[in-house]
C-alpha cells in the first residue's frame, strides 16, 4: 500500500500527545514515544512511509512508573493467548500510531 507520504508529513499530521511507534523496513522498532518528542530523534523526516495504522499493546497493570527511554524496565507484555488468565482490572492497554517505513 503506497501512502505517498514521508515521515515528516506523517508526524506533522499526528497529535503531539499521541504515542507513536516507528518501524523500519527490517521490522525493527526505531522509535517508541510521544509524537512531540520525535523531532529530537535524528531520524530523517524524508523517509517514505509504507503503511500506518493503530496498534495496541496489553500489559499487566503495575503501580511502578516506567522510564520509556529504558526499554529494559518495561512491564511484561501479555500475549493474546494468555489474556483470559487475567481479569480486566489487572490489564492495561496502550494504543499507539504504528508507522512502517519503506527501505
Amino acid at each position: 500500500m503506497e501512502t505517498g507520504m514521508n515521515l515528516g508529513q506523517m508526524m506533522k499530521a499526528i497529535v503531539p500527545s499521541d504515542r507513536v511507534v516507528v518501524i523500519n523496513a527490517a521490522g525493527q522498532v526505531i522509535y517508541r514515544g510521544f509524537a512531540a518528542n520525535f523531532e529530537h530523534t535524528g531520524i530523517s523526516d524524508g523517509r517514505p512511509v509504507k503503511s500506518f495504522g493503530l496498534g495496541m499493546e496489553t500489559y499487566r497493570k503495575t503501580e511502578t512508573m516506567f522510564d520509556w527511554k529504558n526499554v529494559r524496565e518495561l512491564p511484561r507484555q501479555v500475549p493474546v493467548e494468555q489474556m483470559e488468565e487475567y481479569s480486566t482490572k489487572d490489564l492495561s492497554h496502550i494504543i499507539y500510531t504504528r508507522i512502517i517505513l519503506e527501505n
